[in-house]
């Protein structure tokens, strides 16, 4: 395969330069997009194929369309991971309109009076998108699980990428954009360590809520290489693929990874049962109550499920290059270096 140049969205976060770096050692031409007065990594200055632009997505403007001049695909990773719902709503769901509107503008006439082919879209969207109401115990999520519904008492993150996906859905659709829906599980590497699916941390004292049943979780490293697999290949059509590690430990796998790197002094066990069965009867007063007072979230997070990723390996060729302890174990030292 050739050499492809690509905008990746949200460059300068945490997925974003892992996924640049996959990228460039792939022999790829990134133009990074940040945002305007963000900071970028030095050494990106040094690398000519890398080209940085500003753009507030929410507000594209002309800049946009001009970034997007001569490129083969989108992956497109900025986002909202917390705030107030304004905030998710301009910065997950409005960007990601107003950048599917941009792509799709792109098929009429290129600069040179030939007919321009539309990008490939990428679309790092969430695991978290599947309807908790469903699930029992040992449920195996996989691509063809339903999707939650917007209104459901799930946290902020989860409403805006549920928002997010059936926008870029119905755009791509509208303006037959290739697109891919990548599900990462809760991605890990330098200086992200810690997940929602552990249960909470009160000083030196965790409560592990749960003990069976797998965490979803993706290495970085893992997730980069997924998103640019997927931008070197034509979906079809709208395709979903979760995005989770091969080898998923248990919470007590987790935990014991950390030990020695800042993890709690106490693990205090608890079954995922008690807060459920806790949140039932709270039920009547959810909406006002934290998200680990809510049956849908304690469900997501903690109920003991299955993942399916077979499909990335099948439609992206995705291989692993670490199972979950040598892949934690370079995490913890890129983080104290």
């Amino acid at each position: 395969m050739g050499a492809l140049r690509l905008l990746v969205t949200g460059a300068a976060g945490f997925v974003g330069r892992a996924t640049l770096a996959e990228a460039r050692a792939r022999g790829h031409g990134v133009r990074a997009l940040v945002r305007p007065g963000g900071t970028v990594p030095q050494l990106w200055a040094q690398d000519s194929g890398i080209e940085v632009v500003a753009v507030d997505l929410a507000e594209p403007g002309r800049a946009l369309r001009a970034a997007l001049d001569g490129v083969d695909a989108v992956i497109h990773l900025a986002g909202a991971m917390r705030g107030p719902e304004g905030v998710m709503l301009r910065d997950t769901v409005l960007a990601t309109e107003a950048l599917m509107r941009a792509i799709g503008s792109i098929g009429s006439i290129g600069r040179i009076g030939r007919t321009a082919p539309v990008p490939r879209c990428v679309l790092a969207s969430s695991l978290a998108v599947y309807a908790t109401g469903r699930l029992t115990p040992g449920t195996v999520l996989t691509e063809r699980f339903p999707l939650e519904d917007a209104g459901a008492l799930r946290d902020g993150y989860t409403r805006a990428k549920i928002a997010q996906e059936k926008v870029a859905r119905a755009a791509a659709l509208k303006y037959a954009i290739p697109l891919w829906l990548l599900r990462p599980g809760a991605v890990f590497g330098p200086g992200h360590v810690w997940n929602a699916h552990l249960g909470p941390k009160l000083g030196p004292l965790m409560i592990r809520i749960g003990g069976r049943g797998a965490i979803p979780v993706s290495w970085v490293g893992h997730t980069a290489m997924a998103l640019v697999s997927a931008a070197e290949r034509d979906p079809g059509e709208v395709t979903a693929v979760n995005v989770i590690d091969d080898d998923l430990p248990d919470r007590a796998r987790y935990l014991a990874a950390l030990r020695g790197h800042g993890g709690p002094r106490f693990v205090l066990p608890l079954q995922w049962r008690v807060p459920d069965t806790l949140a039932g009867l709270l039920a009547p007063f959810a909406r006002d109550l934290p998200g680990l007072l809510r049956r849908p979230v304690i469900r997501a997070r903690l109920m003991p499920l299955g993942y399916d990723n077979r499909l990335l390996h099948d439609r992206l060729g995705w291989r692993p290059r670490h199972d979950f302890d040598a892949a934690m174990a370079l995490a913890l030292r890129e983080s104290a270096a």
